[in-house]
């Protein structure tokens, strides 16, 4: 679940955050709807990261693809149902993709870490 103040805030569309299903932009119209459409494709998305390493990635952590820094980190915590570190960064859309290899830059040393679709956990169906 994204964390008002760290995922999202003023400067963030839903569309950025991922919560596109939440506006319907050929529905009718809603306070915000001109400019998110005037706004066109997000050069940014809400991406999940797990880490290789038991390090936890904090907000404002760097994110970084083939040593060019592409992102930060909005929050991070330790998984218990997983059993990793995991944490969500806003990355370009190229970037998205499963399995996508990063390093974040945690106190100075970057961990490796991966792109995961969110949500980090999904119930199995019975």
């Amino acid at each position: 679940m994204p964390l008002y103040g760290n995922d999202l805030d003023d400067a963030t569309t839903p569309l950025e955050a991922g919560l596109g299903f939440a506006v319907e932009l050929d529905k009718p119209a809603f306070v915000g709807q001109a400019a998110l459409k005037a706004a066109g494709a997000p050069g940014r998305r809400l991406a999940g990261l797990l880490m290789e390493s038991k390090r936890i990635a904090r907000q404002g952590f760097e994110v970084y693809h083939e040593g060019k820094k592409v992102g930060a980190v909005t929050s991070g915590t330790w998984s218990p149902v997983l059993e990793r570190s995991i944490a969500m960064a806003y990355l370009p859309p190229t970037l998205r993709e499963a399995g996508t290899p990063v390093e974040v830059d945690i106190r100075g040393r970057r961990e490796a870490a991966a792109v995961v679709k969110l949500p980090f956990y999904r119930r199995k169906k019975t």
